[in-house]
C-alpha cells in the first residue's frame, strides 16, 4: 500500500509548507517544534489522557503537518540498529484507540503521589514505554511523549532536566526502544536516564539552554555517560520471523 502521507514524486513527508528536500524539513520540524515545546512548557498542561496526548502533538507539529494531532492510518515501521534493522512492533492503525486507552488507565492506576522518588522512576519507567511503543502519529512520537513525560514528573512535584533528555536525544531514543520489545524488553537503559533527569530540586540549566536548546547528541561533558560514543545499549534481537 502507497504511504499517503508521502508525496507522489519524493520520499518526503507532506508538510504545509511545501519542502520536498527531507533534510531542510527534518531541520524546519525541528525548530518549529522545539520552539513550540518551550511556549507549551510556560503554559502547562495537565490533561494525561489519550485527547491530551494528541493536543500535545498538534501543538508541537500543527504548523508543519495537516494530520498533527491525528492517529496514523497506515502500519508503519522504523529500522532500528539496536535490532539489527528490524523495527519495534508497533500498534496496527485500528488498535490505536483503544490500546491509548489501554495505556492511559495503566497510568492512573498507580498512587504516583505516594512514592519514593526511585519508586516513582521505576514506575514512569515501566509504563510510558506503552504510550511509545503504540506511536500513535506518524511522525514526532518520541517528542510528544517526552513531552508529556516531563508535565506528568513535574504534575507530581518533581523537575525534569530538560536539558539532560535533550542533549542526549539519541540514547533517550534508543532506551525507549530497549524498553518496548514486549517480553524482551529491557527498562534499565530508560531507568539509568530518568533517575539522572527526574529531580527532587529545580534544575540549573546552562545560560543558553532555555533559549537555544539541544535537540540531538552534543559534546557535553555534564553528560558525558549517555552519548551515543560513550554508551549505547547492546544491539538486540527482538523475535524470529
Amino acid at each position: 500500500m502507497p504511504d499517503p502521507y508521502l508525496y507522489d514524486d519524493a520520499p518526503v513527508l507532506k508538510n504545509k509548507l511545501g519542502i520536498k528536500d527531507d533534510k531542510v524539513l527534518d531541520m524546519i520540524e525541528a525548530e518549529q517544534s522545539r520552539q513550540n515545546m518551550a511556549i507549551l512548557y510556560k503554559r502547562g498542561f495537565d490533561d494525561f489522557s489519550p485527547a491530551g496526548l494528541c493536543e500535545i502533538h498538534r501543538f508541537l507539529f500543527g504548523k508543519v503537518y495537516e494530520w498533527a494531532g491525528q492517529y496514523r492510518i497506515i502500519n508503519i515501521e522504523k529500522r532500528e540498529k539496536l535490532l539489527a534493522g528490524r523495527s519495534v512492533w508497533y500498534s496496527n492503525d485500528e488498535d490505536i484507540p483503544r490500546e491509548l486507552v489501554d495505556a492511559f488507565q495503566d497510568i492512573k492506576s498507580h498512587d504516583w503521589s505516594g512514592m519514593t522518588h526511585d519508586e516513582f522512576v521505576k514506575a514512569v519507567t515501566t509504563e510510558f514505554p506503552k504510550l511509545w511503543r503504540i506511536h500513535p502519529f506518524r511522525e514526532g512520537n518520541t517528542r510528544t511523549v517526552v513531552m508529556m513525560l516531563t508535565f506528568f514528573v513535574e504534575h507530581y512535584g518533581y523537575y525534569m532536566d530538560q536539558e539532560l533528555l535533550a542533549s542526549c536525544a539519541g540514547y533517550v531514543r534508543d532506551a525507549f526502544v530497549m524498553a518496548s520489545l514486549d517480553q524482551y524488553s529491557e527498562y534499565e537503559h530508560l531507568e539509568k536516564i530518568l533517575s539522572d533527569a527526574i529531580c527532587e530540586h529545580p534544575v540549573e540549566y546552562s545560560a543558553d539552554f532555555l533559549d537555544t536548546p539541544v535537540v540531538n547528541d552534543s559534546v557535553n561533558g555534564k553528560y558525558a555517560k549517555y552519548q551515543k560514543e560513550r554508551y549505547e545499549p547492546q544491539p538486540h534481537y527482538k523475535r524470529e520471523g
